[in-house]
């Protein structure tokens, strides 16, 4: 396959795009405008639990047998690519293997989280799994909000969002007031409000988005295990509790360091000048040729080469004469629309996620 092949993508200014574009343009050529992707998928266990964790919250209490179908739809669907031989790797066949493991996990995170931060009665919610689209300055903002709040007491509306993170949860609440997130994810929800509550011939309904709350969790390392058999054998409950048990003892160890949640009010203008310069990076990436790879530059900083201690696997194509691409192509990747085909559910459980 050659460059001049493969169709481009649209440009969408998603959060996640944004942030790849501004640490290696390179890398979001290769995912964000051309689609290309490794043949056999590539096994990410933080963040299938993360896909997990997120619809737990958006059903909430209740919702864990609907999500639990889901996940054993994933696991048919992943051993259907392997009989297929589309596993290469083993990639596909260690995500199935794995995803009751993480979902037991999902479930004792999610529970353990509602019972330290409740919704408070006064939030109402307005919608989940929000998605978003809108034009501006010639760029297609998009994105998907995990929640909408509305607080009730002065008709303000709130985001929420939920992460998971197997690292510090310094490493998502740091720059919260000031990260392109809570930025784009606040215009994306002032348009969604447009859209459902305003006419394009009547006034503001008055509603307006009034902050961001951000949910953290840091993943524990324990796994439902042989222990947690013996004691529910011991303590007279089913391994789920004593599981449950278990890992709530560890959160409550560093309570401070293991969970967190923190709202943040917005200050500043909408379009704020950081921002705007974000936006005119993307702007100015939309602007090139998408056959010239050479204009779209790699990371000399190498720090998204290894990013979360593992190599980028777009590095080898990094690391040879685009000339040179076409064996690569014939055996480690393939040119595939996120959006488009196949099925969603195997492949968010090992491809990573547009809205982490």
């Amino acid at each position: 396959m050659r460059i001049e092949e493969i169709e481009p993508m649209p440009v969408k200014c998603r959060q996640s795009a944004m942030i790849c574009a501004e640490r290696c343009e390179r890398k979001w050529w290769c995912k964000y405008r051309m689609g290309i992707t490794l043949r056999g998928g590539e096994y990410k266990g933080a963040a299938t639990l993360g896909k997990i964790y997120h619809r737990l919250q958006q059903l909430g209490p209740g919702g864990e047998d609907e999500v639990k179908k889901e996940v054993r739809q994933q696991q048919i669907d992943l051993m259907a690519q392997v009989d297929k031989g589309e596993d290469l790797d083993g990639q596909i066949v260690r995500t199935a293997n794995n995803l009751t493991m993480l979902y037991d996990k999902a479930v004792v995170m999610a529970h353990i989280f509602w019972e330290r931060f409740p919704q408070p009665e006064f939030f109402k919610t307005l919608a989940t799994e929000v998605k978003v689209e809108m034009e501006y300055e010639g760029l297609t903002l998009s994105g998907t909000i995990d929640k909408l709040l509305l607080d009730v007491r002065d008709d303000a509306v709130w985001i929420r969002d939920h992460k998971s993170t197997s690292q510090s949860l310094d490493c998502i609440f740091s720059a919260l007031p000031w990260g392109i997130q809570g930025r784009m994810y606040r215009i994306l929800a002032t348009e969604w409000i447009r859209q459902q509550e305003r006419g394009p011939n009547t006034e503001p309904c008055g509603l307006t988005v009034k902050g961001f709350i951000l949910d953290g969790v840091l993943v524990p390392g324990i796994k439902l295990c042989k222990t947690d058999l013996k004691n529910s054998r011991d303590w007279g409950c089913t391994k789920e509790e004593a599981y449950h048990r278990r890992v709530k003892e560890w959160y409550a160890e560093k309570p401070n360091e293991t969970m967190r949640s923190r709202g943040v009010i917005y200050t500043e203008k909408m379009f704020q000048a950081e921002l705007i310069t974000s936006l005119c990076r993307m702007k100015e990436l939309q602007a090139f040729d998408p056959h010239h790879v050479e204009r779209f530059e790699r990371d000399i900083t190498r720090s998204e080469c290894f990013m979360y201690q593992k190599q980028c696997i777009y590095h080898d194509l990094c690391s040879t004469d685009p000339k040179q691409w076409g064996p690569l192509f014939e055996t480690k990747y393939k040119v595939e629309d996120p959006e488009q085909g196949g099925n969603a559910n195997a492949k968010a459980a090992v491809q990573d996620t547009d809205e982490g």
